[in-house]
């Protein structure tokens, strides 16, 4: 059994794009949730944490345990030592143990966690002959404290979480105010099943947000905008990202036109939509926006994906997979859609 640990920023939003990745990687058996933690039979843990945005990291489940609120942590220890006595707990170099409370209440809050790593360290090194480093191991183990539930896994992949911090969009070669945070246009195009080859539109792209993460998991990617300064600044950013070989058109257009933008480039449908249109904006311009997202449809394929954000809920009447509300402020909610055609 593999675990997931979910991100605790968003209620929804993360055990959802695990499921995306999965089904972008066909894996169609059943995901079950405690918590903030995510059990799938068998799944290609690498892949999934070197795609995904919320998803902190991967494990390999060794053993589980259900405990009753109250009780002693030794019948715990002494059940995992037990089971380990018909287990090959086989690996190679040394190895620590931490700790990782998942689910918070009177009783988890008073497990002294050094207590726990230290026991369950040292019935490991007893098994396994090993070599404990705390500093730099080669293997590290996790006793993951759920509800009603402790298991204790091995950790096979963590999520990059330098990327999303040097990524930031006032970091990149062009910025503009207002851009969605690229550790959630990397879930957006997750939420959207974008594959490698795909092709993807993003027809409101300002500075490329959508279109870069789009494009380091390998999709090709068409972006447009009805300002000159943004299209040219999604290339200047994707330029500084490598990603021009992956750019099949970026152009100064008002998205109305899209239809007719992707005849020129003999295109008929797109893959996926993944976008964020402009919210500040004069009421009429609203309902000009509101009309062009209404016929997005339109240019994908069936079963395909439209994944957009927006400050309040549009009925596409479409497939409507998701809907989560993303709080920026008092005054703005993203509402993000997940549509299928």
């Amino acid at each position: 059994m593999d675990g997931y640990v979910l991100s605790g920023e968003h209620e929804t939003l993360p055990f959802e794009e695990l499921k995306a990745i999965l089904d972008i990687y066909k894996i169609n058996k059943e995901v079950n949730r405690i918590n903030r933690y995510a059990l799938v039979e068998k799944s290609p843990i690498e892949k999934v944490l070197y795609r995904s945005g919320y998803i902190n990291e991967g494990h390999n489940i060794i053993f589980e345990y259900k405990y009753k609120e109250g009780e002693d942590l030794n019948k715990f220890f002494k059940s995992f030592e037990e089971f380990l006595k018909n287990y090959d707990l086989n690996f190679n170099g040394t190895f620590a143990v931490r700790t990782l409370k998942l689910y918070k209440d009177s009783y988890t809050k008073n497990l002294n966690s050094l207590t726990i790593e230290k026991e369950i360290g040292r019935i490991i090194k007893e098994k396994t002959n090993k070599k404990v480093n705390l500093e730099n191991p080669d293997n590290l183990f996790r006793v993951v404290i759920e509800k009603n539930y402790i298991f204790i896994s091995k950790v096979v992949a963590i999520r990059d979480r330098e990327y999303f911090k040097k990524n930031r969009p006032h970091l990149r070669k062009y910025f503009h105010p207002g851009c969605i945070m690229p550790k959630l246009a990397r879930a957006m195009v997750n939420l959207a099943r974008v594959k490698e080859g795909d092709l993807i539109l993003d027809p409101f792209c300002g500075t490329g947000g959508f279109l870069i993460e789009a494009g380091l998991l390998g999709a090709k990617i068409i972006g447009c905008d009805i300002d000159w300064r943004m299209s040219r600044g999604s290339l200047i950013n994707l330029e500084d990202y490598g990603l021009l070989d992956k750019v099949i058109k970026i152009k100064t257009l008002d998205a109305k036109y899209v239809k007719e933008f992707l005849k020129e480039l003999n295109i008929d449908k797109v893959d996926a939509i993944v976008t964020d249109p402009p919210y500040g904006i004069s009421t009429a311009k609203k309902g000009e926006i509101e009309e062009i997202i209404y016929k997005l449809p339109e240019v994908v394929k069936e079963g395909g994906y439209i994944v957009f954000a927006y400050p309040k809920f549009l009925d596409l009447n479409l497939e409507l997979e998701n809907l989560f509300k993303i709080y920026i402020h008092k005054n703005l909610i993203r509402h993000i859609h997940v549509y299928r055609v």
